[in-house]
């Protein structure tokens, strides 16, 4: 998959949130399989090339997928290995069956699901501003949107999101200028903690790309 980091030179807590994100991927993904005798292990390459190299490379094809972002709409997936192809990464073509996209980002997921968002605050103690108090489904950024063809990347919103409803738990943090500062997404401190609280079965039923990734592996 897509995501984490490489073994580097890295503080502690950085690479403590990646291994955290690999773990929660892991969990999620035999959640969503739902199948005992199926076990999944998920490996986190980085960037999407090299996420894309190490698939390529590894030997046992049939029982390794790649999960990558996609960055684009859906129906520009062609445009995903083409760009490999512009980079001198050629995807051997009995490959590409078993390619899955998050579409555009993986934080689509959450916006699909936003109230994962809201239990993963509960847990986090986050405390919502003023006149945030509408169910996040309710947010203008995401209220009856198509999330797959939304105008901005999802991790952008999600920042959004959570720097207008919620305060963050140092509320005596402030910044050089004296003002408070604004809760900040981060995909390696903060996304494991919401994929904790996904429901894959309510997920597999918005999102084509997981439904398409859990039918091939039951097979």
């Amino acid at each position: 998959m897509e995501g984490g980091i490489i073994n580097g030179n890295v503080d502690a807590t950085t690479s403590n949130n990646s291994e955290a994100l690999r773990e929660e991927l892991n969990r999620f993904m035999q959640r969503a399989l739902h199948r005992n005798d199926i076990s999944i292990v998920v490996k986190k390459c980085s960037g999407y090339k090299e996420a894309a190299k190490q698939f390529i490379n590894a030997t046992d094809k049939e029982n390794n997928y790649l999960y990558v972002d996609l960055d684009r709409k859906p129906e520009l997936r062609n445009e995903w290995f083409k760009s490999l192809s512009d980079d001198g990464i050629e995807m051997p073509q009995d490959k590409t069956n078993h390619v899955s996209f998050w579409i555009q980002e993986m934080e689509a997921w959450f916006l699909k699901q936003p109230e994962a968002i809201e239990r993963w605050a509960e847990d986090e103690n986050l405390t919502r501003k003023k006149g945030q108090d509408s169910p996040l489904s309710e947010h203008p950024s995401i209220k009856n949107k198509d999330i797959e063809h939304l105008q901005q990347k999802a991790s952008y919103l999600m920042g959004v999101i959570l720097r207008q409803v919620f305060a963050p738990q140092e509320k005596g943090r402030k910044s050089a200028s004296g003002k408070v500062r604004d809760l900040k997404y981060g995909k390696l401190r903060h996304a494991p903690g919401i994929i904790a609280h996904l429901n894959p079965i309510d997920l597999i039923s918005k999102d084509n790309e997981l439904k398409s990734f859990c039918e091939k592996v039951q097979k």
